[in-house]
């Protein structure tokens, strides 16, 4: 019959307590988060004021599989018990007695709420949906960098603070003394090489804290994720990674929510352990309402907002206009798209210019920052001779001037610059300047095929009810 772990624990307890004769020897029950809560042996050496508690599982599974190993395992049980008595820290009791000693050595941990159910009713915590913010007292020294203490509900009751100013305490603690870090994943894989390996730019981030450990709770800093949310250039999605570490994405299209759900919970089933293991949701940040929620609350929440205003407001109904949109390789087209300044914004992805070159009373709206970005060149503007001075690179619009802004171009404006800009364009660059000719129609219609079949695989992935997009947060004036 094979040996009992409790049976083990018994052999173990009096071989250490033949080891250490003045150590207090207990078997007892070890309530750790993250359900990894076991029985084990735990070791107090005299005028020490920790304990070492061992977990015995593994070395009990040795001697079930092999009996005659029973001497071998208690050898390596007590060489690592010596080593780990050597490594206790020492830890100052007169810290936990006055809360002016511990808010300076604060820090934060988040866990997942399921797992941990139980021993939340036990400690304070801040629940964000399927997460929790839990507190730690630091109690590393120069030989343990990573030794800490769990906040129970007895300890903040004794402290006499609320829940609010242990969370505050913690940020500004968890800045002063372990910041969170934000680092490209290409950097990452390139510190990792040795310098052996040159990327490009990843659109992931890596998020933590320094020294790694309990990482994730860098979500949970404010000022950090405002930072973030400048670098990222707005709202982005939040992958926790683990408890360790979360994975900070730009919310710019590029990725949608379910792509990046299936990609976290795929890595948490394959590569993540019960004990780092975080949560299967995709979070996001608000950058303008400075909120940090799960990505499905924050499309319901933009939802809402719209229909509130759509029901409460319909007399406001959006001024629209019909103006002439040039695509690169496509053939122009009108559509009708509204006056604000965030709709011209969106229709040429991002920030705006215009000019007049024309005696019509039209404008032309392009990105400013188009030739920047390295947007496709799209229709070259010629002067009277029909010399090419300029080229305008990503869509633009052709649109009627009001006496105040932008409006509707005339069905006669319609028709002339349709005709004018009608047949994209392909260019080719000879010394300094550029030559353009036009493109054959077999190809633009191979490349509005091709358009099409995109848009009809994407919207076969979506929800059949799609959230309304956000409105730009950050705008540029501009003047004629």
């Amino acid at each position: 019959m094979a040996m009992s772990y409790e049976d083990f624990l018994d052999i173990a307890k009096d071989a250490a307590k033949t080891r250490h004769p003045e150590a207090d020897v207990t078997i007892q029950k070890v309530e750790k988060l993250q359900g990894e809560s076991y029985v084990g042996l735990s070791v107090r050496p005299e005028g020490q004021n920790a304990a070492v508690t061992m977990n015995l599982h593994d070395l009990h599974d040795q001697v079930v599989e092999n009996p005659k190993r029973l001497a071998a395992v208690m050898s390596e049980f007590l060489s690592g018990l010596d080593k780990a008595i050597e490594q206790i820290p020492q830890v100052d009791t007169k810290q936990f007695t006055e809360y002016g000693n511990v808010k300076g050595n604060l820090m934060m941990q988040v866990i997942p709420v399921e797992p941990n159910k139980e021993k939340l009713e036990q400690i304070p915590h801040k629940t964000i949906e399927d997460i929790a913010v839990v507190y730690r007292i630091d109690v590393s020294d120069s030989r343990h960098h990573n030794a800490s203490t769990l906040v129970t509900n007895q300890m903040m009751e004794h402290f006499g603070i609320t829940p609010e100013q242990l969370h505050q305490d913690a940020v500004t603690s968890q800045m002063a003394h372990r910041p969170p870090t934000l680092k490209n994943m290409s950097e990452m894989m390139a510190e990792m090489s040795g310098g052996m390996m040159d990327m490009p730019e990843s659109p992931m981030w890596v998020a933590t804290v320094e020294g790694g450990v309990n990482g994730a709770a860098a979500v949970q800093v404010p000022e950090f994720m405002d930072q973030a949310a400048e670098r990222l250039g707005g709202d982005f999605f939040v992958l926790p990674s683990s408890i360790h570490e979360c994975l900070f994405i730009k919310d710019d299209g590029e990725f949608q929510r379910p792509q990046l759900e299936e990609m976290v919970q795929s890595v948490n089933a394959t590569e993540v352990s019960a004990a780092d293991f975080l949560s299967d949701s995709v979070y996001h940040y608000d950058s303008e309402a400075r909120v940090f929620e799960k990505a499905t609350t924050f499309e319901s929440r933009v939802a809402e907002a719209a229909v509130a205003y759509e029901t409460a407001a319909p007399e406001t109904a959006k001024e629209t206009m019909t103006v002439l949109l040039v695509e690169p390789e496509k053939y122009p087209r009108p559509v009708e798209i509204g006056t604000d300044l965030e709709d011209l914004q969106k229709a040429v992805g991002g920030y705006i210019e215009v000019t007049y070159p024309f005696d019509e009373n039209v404008g032309l709206v392009m990105n400013e920052e188009g030739k920047l970005e390295g947007l496709p060149l799209n229709r070259a503007l010629r002067d009277d001779d029909g010399q090419i001075y300029d080229v305008v690179a990503g869509s633009f619009l052709v649109v009627g001037l009001t006496e105040e802004s932008f409006g509707s171009l005339t069905p006669d404006q319609m028709q002339k610059f349709e005709q004018q800009f009608h047949q994209p364009e392909v260019f080719i660059h000879m010394g300094k300047g550029v030559m353009a000719l036009p493109m054959p129609d077999e190809a633009v219609k191979l490349q509005e095929e091709k358009a099409a079949e995109m848009v009809a695989e994407k919207a076969g992935q979506e929800k059949k009810t799609e959230t309304p997009a956000k409105k730009p947060k950050k705008t540029k004036e501009e003047s004629r």
